[in-house]
């Protein structure tokens, strides 16, 4: 559904978004559909024109697909020294 409504709002808004935010949802899905999820994820991008993606995901198999990892755990250390 949510990505139903990015590309809604690619064609529809007139305005461009350079980028797409979204929360884990992968966590229910088997290896193979996971794989699926991202090609999905990357499909939308292409579609609506977008630049990037940021996803929160704890999954192993999504972080290896992904471009760029951020790890907040790391920030939150540096922070805290």
């Amino acid at each position: 559904m949510t990505r139903a409504i990015a590309l809604y709002l690619a064609q529809n808004a007139g305005r461009r978004y350079g980028a797409l935010f979204s929360d884990e949802a992968d966590g229910p899905l088997d290896p193979d559909r996971k794989r699926m999820f991202m090609a999905m994820k990357r499909e939308v991008l292409r579609l609506g024109g977008y630049a990037v993606e940021y996803f929160v995901s704890q999954t192993p198999e999504l972080n290896a697909m992904a471009d760029t990892i951020i790890e907040v755990e790391r920030y939150r250390e540096a922070s805290a020294a």
